[in-house]
C-alpha cells in the first residue's frame, strides 16, 4: 500500500515539474521546477554520480550548477525518489533506467 502511495504522491509531483537549463561561459545552470519538492539532489557522470544538492530558489525551482565543457549524464533525486525530467537526449545506463544527456552546443 506505500508503495502504490508514494508511487501515486510521485506522479502528482512529476506531473508539474519543468526542466530547462542555460549556458555561460563555461558553466550550465539547470533548473528543475518542481514547487511542491522538499529535497532535491543532482546526480552525474561529472563525479560518478555522486549526489550533490539543488539550491532552491523562489518559485519552486531547484537550481544545480555545471562545467559545460564536456557531455555528461545525470538524473534528479525528489524527495528521495530517482525522477528523469523531460529532456531532450535520453539513453539508458547499465541498470536498465535512464539519463538524461546533457551535450555542449547542442
Amino acid at each position: 500500500m506505500r508503495r502504490i502511495f508514494l508511487g501515486a504522491a510521485f506522479f502528482l509531483l512529476a506531473g508539474c515539474a519543468t526542466h530547462y537549463y542555460t549556458i555561460g561561459d563555461d558553466r550550465v545552470n539547470l533548473f528543475l521546477k518542481i514547487p511542491n519538492a522538499r529535497v532535491v539532489y543532482f546526480a552525474s557522470s561529472l563525479d560518478q554520480y555522486k549526489f550533490r544538492p539543488a539550491k532552491k530558489m523562489d518559485g519552486g525551482i531547484w537550481e544545480i550548477t555545471a562545467p559545460s565543457a564536456h557531455e555528461f549524464r545525470y538524473f534528479y533525486i525528489v524527495d528521495g525518489v530517482v525522477y528523469l525530467p523531460d529532456c531532450k537526449l535520453k539513453e539508458k545506463d547499465d541498470f536498465s533506467a535512464e539519463n538524461c544527456i546533457f551535450v555542449p552546443d547542442m
